[in-house]
């Protein structure tokens, strides 16, 4: 009765386990044969083992269910048979043991000591169970052979490797210790609990591929970086191998040997310039992005490679070297360095003096003629000419009311158009003039024909018509009164003015 008991309880536990561990994670099933050697009374307590005196066939079944990378649950059901005689023969038994029993197993596979997909995977166990033993003892000195069924607790620890030889299957062996709290199974009861040593060999397999949602060969319960792609190689949690320890997973990382920074994807700034190194072109120096990380010191635009002064802002035009007045001459070379803007220079940088007449061409109206400062840089008019143009005043003379040119004034418009023909730069400007009698509009017509008329007359002389101009102001500009017959005739007149060509 109690035996039957015992099978039905054997059985009620695989099933309930085995439908556990098909449900779990990581879980296993192993099928295994066994054969148990005998350490007790008989024997002496000499713990002898591999003589296998008499070996019998058994099996077991081992259920499996994973804690944590070091650990597993084990819970193992075992069928072993033994017989033992003394070496004089006198005594013996023979007896069947169905075991049942709950371990811990540590593995060694755990990624501390070795790596938890290793192809060879030492473990140890320890575990408590019960035990059925059904025993026989007999003596050659009695023909009487003595039985015995026993339900005992049972304390068990071990050690095996587990070959995994492929994702799903692996073949283990391993050698367990039992010790059933019971004494007399083998007829004797007069020292310490009988042990056997059970020998177990078979193939174990996981009953379910354990999730691994970023399909990376680390299951989800050992991952520890669950979105890792499926093509990158990972460690034995699940994360992206980071070679350099940075932070940044290889498969990110730009510059997978040397640390670095996530925000330079990985890859290092020595020069903290805000440019990884890896497109820095000075990598040691502090640069800017606009020459690649190389420097500018000055801040003038210009690299300092390629600056001749790079400890002075400057600009391109003189490769980084300054041009303070901004008069188009470098400073190393200006000896005027504060020259007004807009001021023409000269090679040196100083104010420009085209006529060298020491008056620069900015405040020189003849700048291409050297003259003199009371003229304003013009050349100063000869005396004789000055002369020849106050007697050309009353000189020139015309017929009454009219622009016809007297014959008596040809000898000074003759005079003053060789002055022209010797003085190249001279430009004339000729100006008529009148009295107050007849109408305003009158005087002006007439002082403009008399002027056009000396002006004609000297161009058919020679003269270039460019270099004339003639211009009537009427009775605008008198000097002298129109109240007497001497003021009259001294504010009918030609007037004649030189600038000179530019």
């Amino acid at each position: 009765m109690l035996r039957n008991n015992i099978k039905i309880l054997l059985v009620v536990f695989v099933t309930t386990i085995a439908c556990f561990s098909a449900k779990a994670q990581g879980g296993s099933i192993g099928f295994q044969a066994t054969i148990s050697e005998y350490d007790g009374d008989l024997n002496g307590n000499q713990h002898h083992f591999y003589q296998f005196s008499k070996p019998k066939l058994g099996g077991a079944i081992v259920l499996q269910q994973y804690i944590s990378p070091s650990f597993n649950l084990v819970e193992k059901a075992s069928y072993n048979s033994m017989e033992y005689r003394t070496s004089d023969g006198l005594s013996g038994f023979k007896a069947n043991h169905i075991a049942l029993n709950l371990k811990l197993r540590y593995k060694f596979n755990n990624g501390y000591i070795i790596k938890e997909d290793a192809g060879i995977a030492p473990f140890l166990t320890a575990g408590l169970g019960a035990a059925l033993i059904n025993s026989e003892q007999d003596t050659e000195l009695s023909s009487a052979k003595i039985s015995d069924n026993k339900v005992a607790a049972n304390v068990a620890f071990g050690a095996g490797i587990t070959f995994q030889l492929n994702e799903r299957v692996g073949l283990e062996v391993a050698n367990t210790i039992n010790a059933p709290l019971y004494d007399s199974w083998d007829g004797q009861n007069t020292g310490n609990n009988d042990l056997y040593l059970q020998h177990s060999a078979g193939l174990v397999f996981k009953l379910r591929k354990a999730t691994d949602t970023d399909k990376d060969g680390v299951a989800d319960k050992k991952d520890k970086c669950k979105d890792t792609p499926s093509n990158v190689s990972v460690d034995s949690q699940g994360c992206a191998f980071d070679m350099d320890r940075d932070g940044v997973a290889d498969y990110k990382d730009d510059c997978p040997n040397e640390a670095g920074l996530a925000l330079y994807k990985g890859c290092p700034d020595k020069d903290n310039d805000g440019i990884a190194d890896k497109d820095d072109r000075c990598p040691d120096v502090y640069g800017t992005n606009r020459f690649f990380g190389c420097p500018d010191s000055d801040n003038d635009g210009v690299e300092d490679k390629l600056d001749k002064c790079p400890n002075q802002a400057g600009i391109d035009t003189f490769k980084g070297c300054p041009d303070t007045d901004g008069d188009g001459v470098e400073d190393a070379l200006d000896k005027c360095t504060d020259t007004a803007k807009g001021t023409q220079v000269d090679e040196t940088g100083c104010p420009r003096d085209t006529d060298g007449d020491t008056i620069v061409d900015k405040d020189d109206e003849c700048p291409t003629l050297a003259g003199t400062k009371s003229n304003n840089g013009c050349p100063e008019i000869k005396p004789e000419v000055k002369q020849l143009f106050n007697k050309a005043l009353q000189g020139i003379q015309f017929e009454t009311g009219s622009a016809v040119i007297k014959k008596t004034s040809y000898p000074i418009m003759n005079a003053i158009s060789k002055v022209m023909v010797d003085n190249a730069s001279y430009k004339l400007l000729i100006s008529g003039h009148t009295d107050n009698v007849g109408s305003d509009e009158t005087n002006m017509t007439l002082s403009k024909n008399r002027a056009d008329a000396v002006a004609k007359y000297l161009i058919t002389q020679g003269i270039d018509p460019l270099r004339i101009s003639s211009f009537g102001f009427g009775e605008t500009k008198p000097v002298d009164v129109n109240t007497s017959v001497a003021g009259r005739t001294r504010n009918r007149r030609v007037e004649f003015k030189v600038e000179f060509l530019k």
